[in-house]
């Protein structure tokens, strides 16, 4: 009888815990949606801004483009009346062509420095590109010698080797026929193979 009251109790306590965790979920809830409408807004308050700036950057630029050309055409304007009052002046006319023919004849001179000057930094460089030629080839003429002497020396060496080698070989053979010598004189048999040859 007493377990009918804690049972309604620990049923009513779980009832209240989903009632309150229900409500939990739908303050996250809310608070999810307020922060999405939020950031909703703000994107696209910066999407409005990016346009506005945008339209406004293209008629800047339409205005810049539109001033350039009144300005490209103002210089021509000018450009051509002063052409215009140039080619009517005889005295100036006069005095540009000299000067022209002093610019050519000017040109014509520094053309022909230039080219000479090119010659001879041409040959200058073929003088030095054949000296380090030389220098190179002398420089593997000098390897190749110290190769060389490199090698006879290591022959040399090998052949010295070699002969310690057969004069130690003679010495232990001489010694081996001596004591084979002293061994029968004392009268004691030669063992088998107590002689031995030594050749080169």
């Amino acid at each position: 009888m007493t377990q009918i009251p804690s049972l309604a109790a620990a049923d009513r306590n779980r009832l209240i815990q989903d009632v309150l965790r229900q409500r939990d979920q739908e303050r996250e809830a809310v608070q999810r949606q307020r922060e999405q409408s939020f950031a909703d807004n703000l994107r696209q308050r910066e999407i409005t801004e990016g346009s506005s700036a945008l339209a406004a950057r293209r008629i800047q630029d339409r205005r810049d483009i539109v001033d350039g050309l009144r300005a490209d055409q103002d210089q021509q304007r000018d450009r051509q009346r002063t052409r215009d009052f140039i080619d009517n002046d005889t005295h100036f006319v006069r005095r540009r062509d000299s000067i022209e023919g002093e610019l050519n004849a000017a040109r014509d001179g520094r053309d022909l420095d230039e080219s000479l000057l090119l010659r001879d930094i041409a040959g200058q460089r073929n003088e030095a590109a054949e000296l380090r030629t030389i220098d190179q080839r002398n420089d593997d003429l000098r390897n190749q010698q110290i190769e060389r002497e490199a090698r006879i020396v290591e022959r040399r060496l090998q052949e010295r080797a070699d002969d310690i080698r057969q004069e130690q070989a003679l010495r232990r053979s001489v010694d081996q026929i001596r004591n084979a010598a002293e061994a029968g004189s004392s009268g004691a048999e030669r063992p088998r193979g107590g002689l031995v040859d030594v050749s080169g």
